[in-house]
């Protein structure tokens, strides 16, 4: 049961009548990482109690934008599958297919985030957070929200890369759900810039988008820069490496 006291964004209803339409693909790394939730989610409190610390105050971020995904995937789900049109039947399985992958992120970020020694800024985290992701969507059509989405997918893409090689070591539990949850975002990157695409998205909006919400994103995550940096995670060059590729 997740305590939703922890939560930035509600949980929202599975798209019940879509799932019943729609057959997902069997999903290798899904089951990995619910075969982690089983294996690791138990045993956080035997992480290095200085881990921990640091983890603590760095989780809530990635989580929100974790909550908030699986909100703006469910809405366009509903929307697409309200319009009962033939032409939107592959989209709506790949968007049901990222849905169920961020929810199963969220299981496993949430699961640990229970666990995890108490911070008394923890809601300021969350409420940074938060703020981050809900102006992302305010006022704007779906294609240039799908184009951020694209964006930040990229953006944790890299830095769930630089948890899985940080100083926990390449062994450690969490290093090691980072890497499967780096293989999932990788794949949302495509499914929602296919999907800007589709709702007429062109490169200019892209790279427009692309160099403001990296630059936001980077301004959120500094808030914690000295835990990422505990944890050897160098945010400028995560940051530095996504604007050289996107010029």
């Amino acid at each position: 049961m997740h305590n939703q006291s922890s939560r930035c964004f509600p949980l929202p209803k599975i798209s019940q009548a879509a799932l019943d339409k729609y057959i997902l693909s069997d999903n290798a790394n899904g089951k990995r990482i619910e075969k982690w939730i089983a294996l690791h989610a138990k045993n956080v409190k035997t992480w290095k109690i200085t881990d921990q610390y640091a983890l603590a105050h760095l989780i809530p971020l990635i989580l929100c934008g974790e909550q908030s995904a699986q909100l703006v995937f469910n809405q366009e789900i509903n929307r697409l599958f309200s319009e009962n049109q033939d032409d939107n039947q592959t989209m709506i399985k790949s968007l049901l297919e990222v849905e169920a992958d961020e929810h199963r992120h969220d299981q496993a970020l949430q699961a640990i985030l229970n666990a995890l020694p108490a911070i008394e800024n923890k809601r300021h985290i969350q409420r940074q957070a938060q703020r981050f992701y809900a102006q992302l969507g305010r006022g704007e059509d779906r294609c240039q929200h799908f184009i951020k989405i694209a964006t930040l997918d990229a953006c944790v893409t890299q830095v769930m890369h630089e948890f899985e090689h940080c100083l926990l070591g390449v062994n450690h539990p969490f290093s090691n759900l980072c890497g499967l949850i780096k293989k999932d975002e990788a794949k949302h990157v495509y499914v929602a810039r296919h999907h800007a695409q589709a709702l007429g998205a062109t490169s200019a909006m892209f790279r427009k988008e692309q160099h403001s919400v990296s630059h936001l994103l980077h301004q959120l995550l500094d808030t914690q820069v000295e835990h990422f940096h505990f944890l050897g995670v160098d945010l400028n060059k995560i940051f530095t490496n996504l604007e050289r590729k996107w010029q």
